[in-house]
């Protein structure tokens, strides 16, 4: 989205307005990494269901998981061939199975229906849509004079390496992991308003946090999330980064999220909601 940075006064009321009607849009030439059309977004649902379908078959395990809570303990439960079976700590694989099969099996169902809600639009979509300011945008004598305002003050707004921003979320935004959309989309589910890879200026260098997220109250949350923790040198510069953190004021559990996940070990979706949680008490 467009950056609006014009004072309330008369002498830019319609100044403001145009960039009002500009951020409304996807402008394709300064957004070229987002999801830009109805049909994009069919052909990545599409592609979705079929990783999720494989997903799936991947998992043996077979029946549907869900926990009871009692006095703060948590016990987990299988219902499966009619009959319910209880899952002891011993079967920690089993139980982590079960919750990724039951979140891929809501996320297909998710996938399936806005698919369907798409392509019953599209045809509408294709009879009525215009893009009559669009095109002038590709203009350069009127994008010179729309945007200029956006490019100076976006000139160090992107965060490094952009073709590695390869993965879509149902929000329309590029993300650079199967993980970053998986919190990007918990965090969308939970209403909680976030900026994927804003900058933060701290000393005298910037960083593109994973996530900053902005609380009900205006407080700022810095989420990290450490996908190649088993790297050495990717753990060194994430342990650097985390200390330069610290040192302006953010903190695990107040006002920094930190995931992590290995090749062996990929993020748990439950870990991503515990955090969400904690997030909004």
């Amino acid at each position: 989205m467009t950056d609006l940075h014009l004072s309330y006064s008369p002498q830019n009321t319609i100044e403001l307005l145009v960039k009002l009607h500009i951020a409304s849009h996807d402008v394709k030439i300064k957004e070229e990494n987002k999801i830009s059309s109805l049909d994009n977004r069919i052909n990545w649902l599409e592609s979705e269901i079929t990783c999720t379908q494989k997903s799936l078959e991947a998992i043996t395990e077979e029946g549907t998981i869900y926990p009871t809570q009692k006095d703060g303990n948590v016990k987990w439960y299988v219902w499966k061939n009619g009959r319910r079976e209880y899952l002891s700590k011993k079967n920690d694989k089993e139980i982590r199975n079960l919750v990724n099969k039951k979140y891929l099996e809501l996320h297909l169902k998710d996938t399936i229906n806005e698919l369907r809600l798409l392509e019953t639009n599209r045809k509408a979509q294709e009879k009525y849509r215009t893009d009559y300011a669009q095109n002038m945008l590709r203009q350069r004598h009127y994008s010179n004079i729309l945007l200029a305002d956006d490019k100076k003050e976006n000139e160090n707004r992107h965060a490094p390496n952009p073709e590695n921003l390869k993965f879509y979320t149902k929000m329309g935004i590029l993300v650079r992991s199967k993980s970053e959309v998986i919190i990007a989309t918990a965090l969308y589910d939970n209403n909680l308003k976030f900026e994927y890879e804003r900058p933060v200026k701290i000393e005298n260098n910037i960083y593109y946090p994973d996530f900053t997220v902005e609380k009900k109250k205006g407080d700022i949350i810095i989420w990290e999330h450490l996908g190649l923790i088993d790297n050495p040198d990717y753990r060194n510069k994430a342990y650097k980064k985390i200390l330069k953190y610290n040192e302006n004021g953010y903190y695990q559990g107040k006002n920094l999220i930190l995931t992590y996940e290995t090749a062996e070990s990929p993020l748990d979706p439950m870990d991503v909601e515990h955090e969400i949680r904690k997030m909004c008490r």
